[in-house]
């Protein structure tokens, strides 16, 4: 036998081998989706189509001074979404949406879809006034501060996992609140931290919240916060919204 029929029968052998001894792939190995994921039984329920009772309306002082809008202007659509409007009493108005109650640490999960046409500008704040930003990245190579799943001016996704309008996408969000020192101020150990996953995909992993570099950064950390959902002059849909209080440490 020459030599390069000694080299590719060493070659057949060793995929022989590895084909036998590999372990096979099962379903067990993918990401299980989240989308439509039923709400567990200690779960809040924010939004399951029925009804905003568990929401109000928020605006910045810039935006409406007196803060007084008490009516949501948000619709109800196709049985089980809520998406945004701009007017109220056919007038322009703008107009986010927040909780009615606040939590500490929590599991979020929530599913949005993008409408076609724009860039389907929106986003999650979470904790004080940090803003998980929904946008329409899912062509980009490179994601910046601005793109989808970014923590908004302060990081960046690890992974492209957005995908385009028309597709419900799923935001699955462990959130662990700043610890605040009877003194009322917060050592840096003690930060807030958060892991995300954008459609079953790890974006964020253990993230602490140290850095405020957003132009939210003057609301202070507080133990609870409220969710606030964003309206930027895009008709995002959400839908599937609820949220698990926990009182786990950070690993």
């Amino acid at each position: 036998m020459n030599q390069r029929n000694t080299l590719r029968g060493l070659f057949v052998l060793m995929t022989f081998l590895r084909t036998v001894t590999a372990p096979p792939v099962s379903a067990e190995d993918a990401p299980i989706s989240t989308r439509g994921l039923a709400p567990p039984n200690d779960a809040v329920v924010l939004f399951d189509g029925s009804n905003f009772d568990a929401w109000k309306p928020f605006s910045w002082q810039w935006v409406n001074p007196n803060d007084d809008q008490n009516e949501v202007q948000w619709n109800i659509i196709d049985g089980d979404a809520m998406e945004i409007s701009f007017e109220f009493e056919g007038k322009r108005r703008k107009q986010f949406l927040c909780t009615k109650e606040k939590f500490g640490n929590y599991r979020l999960h929530l599913e949005f879809q993008l409408p076609g046409g724009d860039s389907g500008n929106s986003g999650v704040f979470f904790g004080p006034l940090y803003e998980l930003q929904i946008l329409d990245s899912s062509n980009k190579e490179t994601l910046g501060l601005g793109d989808c799943g970014s923590i908004y001016q302060i990081r960046a996704p690890d992974v492209n996992a957005a995908l385009g309008p028309g597709v419900w996408q799923t935001i699955d969000l462990d959130y662990h609140a700043a610890k605040i020192g009877k003194n009322g101020f917060m050592a840096e150990k003690d930060a807030a931290r958060v892991t995300i996953r954008l459609n079953d995909q790890l974006i964020h992993d253990d993230i602490k919240l140290s850095l405020r570099r957003n132009k939210y950064a003057a609301y202070p950390e507080e133990p609870t916060s409220p969710i606030v959902l964003q309206e930027h002059g895009s008709k995002v849909k959400f839908r599937n919204i609820w949220i698990v209080e926990t009182n786990t440490e950070p690993e």
